[in-house]
């Protein structure tokens, strides 16, 4: 049996490359040494979300189909 050491350079990189070493046939066994627990910019993101929680940003939307058609027509 042969062994690889890697090192990333966040969790989320960790997980996700773990994840993708565990459905590669040969590989047998898959650890994953956590030195810090970082979330990239997860919870810059959470904050967002948070902040915007309580205000209704699309209470004044009446047709959902038709707000996500001008939507679209708006990247075009």
């Amino acid at each position: 049996m042969n062994r690889i050491s890697i090192t990333v350079d966040h969790t989320n990189h960790a997980i996700m490359l773990a994840e993708w070493l565990k459905n590669i046939r040969f590989v047998q066994e898959v650890n994953i040494k956590l030195d810090e627990l970082s979330y990239g910019n997860a919870q810059e993101v959470k904050k967002i979300l948070n902040s915007i929680k309580s205000k209704q940003i699309l209470a004044n939307v009446t047709d959902p189909v038709a707000y996500q058609k001008t939507i679209r027509n708006e990247w075009r």
